[in-house]
């Protein structure tokens, strides 16, 4: 039964224009990684889009849920699965899965894995 997740965490404070650097944040939650299935960290929201870092333990799995905006599921480091409407896609660096609002998806990490996710919050879509 697919349900429908919006993120939450701690998050830089309002700021016109933010640098986030993956790769240092990405970098620490490994570090935090040891003894967790999986460290997230909500890295900005704004304007009703969030972006959540996520390092994931090799066999992690997120079980199918939906939101109700746009998603983009790209992997910065690792392997991963995603399930998606019943699609599966073998995800690899540097490559993003893209859904539209309420898709009912999940997520596996083949092995341990950075995954960056963009979500909307639902209003602005088509």
């Amino acid at each position: 039964m697919s349900t429908t997740k919006t993120p939450t965490g701690t998050y830089p404070q309002h700021a016109r224009a933010q640098l986030l650097d993956l790769e240092v944040i990405a970098d620490r939650l490994l570090q935090e990684l040891p003894g967790q299935k999986r460290k997230t960290e909500t890295v900005a929201r704004e304007a009703g889009v969030s972006i959540v870092v996520m390092a994931m333990e090799a066999g992690d799995e997120i079980k199918q849920h939906l939101a109700p905006g746009a998603v983009s599921i790209h992997l910065l480091r690792g392997h991963s699965s995603v399930n998606a409407d019943g699609t599966d896609f073998d995800l690899r660096p540097a490559q993003v899965v893209f859904l539209q609002p309420s898709t009912p998806h999940s997520v596996i990490a083949v092995e341990q894995s950075v995954i960056v996710l963009t979500v909307t919050g639902g209003n602005d879509h088509l």
